[in-house]
């Protein structure tokens, strides 16, 4: 029990110690965390399908096959997230979050037709930099020459993929190989250039 005073100054700090009781403070709402949803392979799969029918027969599915190639493939929750919500022309930039092998054992799955050989090709070539002037610059005729129909769609569909799969090269290479891939991606260039000017079809300078 508090004590009386008579000290007038102290009357209020008394009556705030003795007479008030103290403020409790109210419990904060609880935070509910929402669990990160995880998409699927089927999913991942009906993504795919809806995103190339572009350049896929319309009476063809690939769901199936696509969904085995995940689960089999192990794909991670980057690339099965991507192929999920991807819209069309999105292709490249998911099939680069998966490793070389599952990447290449999709495009063959898709690549059942020479339309869509044609089509992957020039997804993979637009994706493709390796810093190299002569190489980047024989990438992008390379693409050009993917998309003149003045060429036989079966002569693209062979040497898309060709020049894809053979030009797949890391971002960085050491100073020799520079040179080296300089003079060899120069000569690619020309000859499909040549090929480009006899076919007919515009070309850059």
């Amino acid at each position: 029990m508090c004590a009386r005073t008579r000290a007038p100054f102290l009357t209020l700090i008394v009556a705030a110690s003795c007479g008030g009781q103290p403020a409790v403070p109210k419990p904060s709402a609880p935070i509910v965390e929402h669990p990160t949803r995880v998409r699927t392979c089927a999913e991942a799969a009906i993504g795919i399908e809806q995103a190339t029918r572009a350049i896929r027969p319309p009476e063809g599915s690939v769901v199936q096959l696509v969904r085995a190639r995940c689960a089999d493939d192990r794909w991670a929750s980057e690339a099965i997230e991507c192929f999920a919500t991807m819209k069309e022309g999105e292709l490249a930039k998911c099939a680069s979050t998966l490793p070389e092998e599952a990447r290449h054992e999709l495009f063959a799955a898709l690549g059942g037709t020479d339309e869509a050989a044609v089509a992957i090709a020039a997804l993979r070539l637009a994706d493709m930099h390796v810093g190299v002037t002569a190489c980047d610059a024989l990438f992008a005729t390379a693409r050009d020459f993917m998309g003149c129909e003045a060429i036989p769609l079966a002569t693209r569909a062979e040497i898309g993929p060709q020049i894809a799969d053979s030009w797949d090269l890391p971002d960085k290479l050491p100073a020799d190989a520079q040179a080296r891939m300089t003079t060899v991606c120069t000569q690619s260039r020309e000859t499909l250039l040549q090929q480009s000017v006899t076919a007919g079809c515009q070309t850059p300078p």
